[in-house]
């Protein structure tokens, strides 16, 4: 049997992420089960879409060489325009990827520069391959870059993934701690949702999963927002019987750092049925409602007696927010909404008063664009400028 190219693709640029790259993520993809870990079956291809500076930079290091004999490096120069938005450069590269990719009939393993990943990641992905899956979606939980940092100072970078997944849970970033369901708040953009099942675990309900695996069965397609957007992944992969989805960190796990200077405009709000719907309506497909019907299970896995009743309130919980019903607006929760909004607007100006956000026709206009289509803010889409 003819060996399969295997294309593993990272897009990164700037000093900051590439040192994140080459220091912390990179290293735990040397991990056992993981880079050096593939079969004869199969051809790995690392595929790295970054800038002139950003090549030179990466090449320069010895993990660089260490890499180069693992896998056969190509290195992909991207082209940055002045005030771009990263999401767009993110989606035209991904998009290349898979052109790329289709063209051999090859699948792709797409990572991100901030993932930290657990032993036998790699292995799990072969294995899945030989099942005859073409895509393996998994819940990446975001930790605080910083703490992760202090602690990798301390220890090696080979992780086992409940390890990996239980220090995750502890140094949630704030993002992360967003999207934990607690007291009736829930972060304004649930594309996961978490419960605390005790101090080492959390379980997980997630509309969006980071697609890890994506082998096309359809090679005339492309992602039109990201490649977890709205109806992307079941037009590219349709029959969903192929699909995997990671639910416990018992074989692999995979999480994001970010540090705790970013996504400092993330909120909370008040978990109602017709807002949540709506966010629903916007941001979700049928791949999207297919991942959230796998329970998830993220931490040690080690279960307690009283991990049963607290997962029966939180699919309740769940229930609850899905539930079609009639949503009548009291004057006190009016007042509510009404202060979080002008509260956020006050942010985004201070922030752009201070030099961290900037301000650019394209951002207003799509801004007033979404908020006439959605009636709701884009609370999620404007990042804080590095």
């Amino acid at each position: 049997m003819k060996a399969l190219d295997i294309h593993i693709i990272n897009i990164v640029w700037g000093e900051k992420y590439i040192n994140t790259f080459l220091n912390l993520s990179l290293p735990t993809q040397f991990a056992s089960g993981n880079l050096t870990s593939f079969s004869s079956k199969m051809i790995p291809h690392y595929i790295i879409y970054t800038t002139k500076e950003g090549q030179a930079q990466i090449k320069s290091t010895p993990i660089f060489e260490k890499l180069k004999k693992a896998t056969q490096v190509q290195f992909k120069l991207i082209t940055l325009k002045k005030n771009a938005c990263p999401f767009d450069i993110i989606l035209k590269y991904h998009s290349d990827a898979i052109k790329t990719a289709n063209a051999s009939r090859s699948p792709l393993i797409i990572l991100s520069p901030d993932s930290i990943l657990s032993k036998g990641v790699f292995t799990y992905l072969e294995n899945a391959l030989h099942q005859g899956k073409r895509l393996v979606a998994v819940c990446s939980a975001r930790m605080s870059l910083e703490k992760y940092q202090a602690i990798v100072e301390k220890r090696s970078h080979e992780w086992s993934p409940q390890d990996l997944a239980k220090t995750a849970i502890n140094n949630l970033h704030h993002r992360g701690k967003c999207l934990i369901l607690n007291e009736g708040h829930i972060s304004s953009h649930p594309s996961q949702i978490y419960w605390q099942l005790d101090k080492n675990n959390l379980y997980v309900k997630a509309f969006h999963l980071h697609p890890l695996l994506l082998w096309p069965e359809r090679t005339n397609t492309l992602p039109s927002v990201s490649v977890d957007g709205k109806k992307f992944l079941e037009k590219i992969c349709p029959n969903l019987s192929n699909w995997d989805v990671i639910t416990d960190c018992s074989q692999a796990a995979l999480f994001e750092i970010s540090s705790e200077t970013q996504f400092t405009d993330d909120f909370t709000r008040p978990a109602d049925p017709k807002w949540f719907q709506g966010w629903k309506r916007i941001h979700t497909s049928k791949g999207h409602l297919f991942f959230a019907k796998h329970p998830i299970i993220l931490g040690n896995g080690k279960e307690t007696p009283e991990w049963k009743k607290q997962i029966q309130k939180a699919d309740a919980a769940l229930d609850y927010l899905q539930k079609k019903q009639r949503n009548k607006i009291s004057f006190k929760a009016l007042l509510i909404n009404t202060y979080r909004i002008i509260l956020w607007y006050a942010r985004i100006s201070f922030l752009m008063l201070i030099g961290k956000k900037k301000f650019t026709l394209k951002k207003f206009q799509h801004h007033f664009r979404f908020l006439f289509i959605h009636r709701t803010l884009p609370k999620y889409i404007i990042k804080n400028q590095d």
